[in-house]
């Protein structure tokens, strides 16, 4: 289906120049607010439509296309196994340097649909906390929230940082 769509031009420049508009990015971008849908404003769905409108329907395309038909790169799997060789480093193949105690804190929406708790993702990090041995120094806190917590629920997003914050 994704190359479908993403390798075929004409569809796509159809879908953005006739179909995709800022009130049905709106709407779409509302259902990843759980808490607060009202977060959505004309300001963000416009920051999504924006971009696929300059420099011109046709380069969006192009871009949309290499991204969804290319090779995705690493996953966040693979990327955490090699957390310890790049922490401070500027190319992943370089030599470990060995501090593998940075830590990383997530916070995640309970209602995620983009990147489930449930998901292949979701479960490494879970896990990952659930197992915290402090040489791990993965914490997690799961809030009340979609996708975007940090914007949609703030103030359950600062609390969780600030707790986090205030161990190290």
């Amino acid at each position: 289906l994704v190359v479908l769509i993403f390798k075929n031009y004409w569809l796509l420049e159809y879908a953005l120049s006739e179909k995709i508009t800022p009130d049905l990015l709106k709407q779409t971008l509302s259902n990843l607010y759980t808490v607060n849908p009202q977060h959505v404003d004309d300001e963000l769905a416009q920051s999504f439509y924006q971009p696929t409108q300059v420099p011109s329907v046709s380069a969006t395309v192009e871009v949309l296309s290499q991204i969804y038909c290319n090779d995705p790169g690493r996953t966040p799997m693979d990327l955490h196994r090699l957390y310890p060789t790049i922490i401070g480093s500027t190319c992943i193949t370089e030599e470990p340097n060995n501090d593998d105690t940075i830590p990383i804190h997530l916070i995640w929406g309970d209602k995620d649909l983009v990147t489930p708790l449930e998901g292949s993702v979701g479960q490494l990090y879970t896990d990952m906390a659930a197992a915290n041995d402090n040489n791990n120094k993965v914490t997690m806190d799961i809030i009340q929230g979609g996708h975007i917590p940090f914007d949609d629920n703030p103030k359950e997003s600062n609390k969780s940082l600030l707790r986090w914050l205030n161990t190290l």
